[in-house]
């Protein structure tokens, strides 16, 4: 019998895209972190534990925060860009060489000796954070090959004279390009990541001034670049007890696509840490919830909060839209999933200033421009053409139904007012919120 093959389409990309948003993986968060080793100034995703500990070794506590949820991480490490590598030498031999800038690459150890698994050849050991790397050779040209592959160092061959055996010996010259963040950091982090694809971005930097200046960047991209996420920051750690400072963060932000975390105290890790490293976990949970499920009632891996909120303050934080945990029993949960829009602006409603909602009319635009982009010039300007689009959209849309991210009543038309290279399209649709609040009236017998 004949294979009966199809040619992949739009309405195939956009009805896997739209089951993607059902795996928590599927979401991913920016974090940008300062460290000792990993790749500099450079986008890295990281979508598995084995490629986090091999950019970090797990060292680095805002990465592992944001991962918890199940998220791919898009890392960013920032530097002053003067880190440099570590080394070891043979004059005319090889040089052994840190994959990475910075002062972690002085803790790389080195060991040549005679092989223990291959006899005639010699051995590199190098011993480093996680363990131990062996890597037998007969000549340099073979070294640097093999270690192409190492997770801690880079063998160059220098020249012709041969290797020698050489006791346990530190890589030394490594240079640390880790100093306190500027908000001239902050530029430049915004200008290296501005094309990136994520859901959702932590801030490391509790200065006002650059938080407004990461609205900014967030609504720039919106509009200019197309490209929908949520912002997450936190706030300084001795404010932290104060909800007065988490509530002046909320009101100078006032948007649907920005959340402020007010969650501080100990881990269940063991570890203390403020609001500004918890915002982390906070955006790493955003990017891989399903769009259909709500943060609300989410159990936070709080042991022990810095401050227990009383009501007037809970009630507080919920008006001025501050994410905020409330202890629960014997657990801290997120009261309600809020971010920070709290005073409507033009075309907005209250249900925005909930995430899930607001997250699922990123995704939507998200999903669809980005498959669009691939089909851009490929479609006549007819009403041929404009079928083809609705129906792709069309059939993206009622995954996005069967999934419950909106609600059952959508349409999506085509204007059918094409003109040159341009046509519009009309998309009707209302994401569902989740049901926070029962009221039940008990008529008692």
């Amino acid at each position: 019998m004949t294979i009966q093959r199809e040619r992949p389409g739009v309405t195939v990309e956009l009805i896997a895209k739209a089951k993607e948003r059902v795996v928590p993986k599927s979401g991913v968060v920016l974090v940008p972190y300062q460290a000792e080793w990993g790749a500099p100034d450079e986008l890295v995703k990281l979508g598995s534990f084995e490629e986090r500990i091999a950019q970090t070794f797990g060292k680095v506590d805002t990465v592992e925060l944001a991962a918890e949820g199940g998220a791919t991480i898009l890392a960013y490490r920032m530097t002053n860009g003067t880190a440099t590598k570590a080394a070891y030498e043979q004059a005319d031999a090889i040089r052994v060489e840190a994959l990475y800038p910075g002062l972690v690459g002085n803790e790389l150890k080195v060991t040549i000796t005679v092989s223990t698994s291959e006899p005639g050849k010699k051995e590199l050991q190098v011993t480093g954070p996680l363990q131990t790397e062996k890597f037998s050779f007969a000549d340099a040209n073979e070294l640097a090959a093999k270690t192409s592959q190492s997770n801690y160092v880079r063998v160059k061959k220098l020249g012709e004279t041969a290797v020698t055996i050489v006791p346990e010996t530190a890589l030394t010259g490594a240079k640390s390009g880790t100093v306190a963040l500027a908000s001239a950091d902050s530029t430049k982090l915004f200008m290296a990541v501005s094309g990136a694809d994520f859901d959702a971005m932590y801030l490391p930097f509790d200065d006002s001034a650059v938080q407004a200046a990461a609205k900014q960047f967030m609504s720039d991209r919106r509009t200019q670049n197309k490209k929908l996420s949520t912002l997450v920051i936190g706030g300084k750690a001795a404010d932290d007890e104060n909800m007065a400072k988490h509530i002046e963060r909320s009101v100078a932000q006032n948007a649907r696509f920005v959340v402020n975390s007010a969650i501080a105290g100990q881990h269940n890790n063991g570890k203390v840490y403020g609001s500004l490293e918890w915002a982390a976990w906070v955006a790493g949970m955003i990017a891989a919830t399903p769009a259909h499920e709500s943060l609300t009632a989410v159990v936070v891996p709080l042991k022990k909060a810095l401050k227990d909120w009383g009501h007037t303050d809970i009630l507080s934080a919920l008006g001025s839209g501050t994410l905020i945990a409330t202890r629960d029993g014997d657990v801290y949960i997120i009261e309600s999933a809020v971010n920070t829009l709290a005073v409507l602006g033009t075309h907005e409603r209250e249900d925005y200033g909930k995430i899930r909602v607001s997250m699922t009319l990123d995704q939507i635009v998200n999903d669809i421009s980005q498959v669009g982009k691939k089909y851009k010039g490929k479609l006549g300007n007819n009403d041929l053409g404009g079928a083809v689009f609705v129906s792709a959209v069309n059939a993206y849309m009622t995954v996005r139904e069967q999934q419950g991210a909106i609600d059952t009543g959508w349409t999506f038309t085509d204007k059918k007012n094409g003109i040159g290279d341009r046509r519009g399209f009309l998309l009707s649709a209302k994401p569902l919120d989740a049901i926070e609040y029962f009221d039940i009236d008990w008529e008692v017998l």
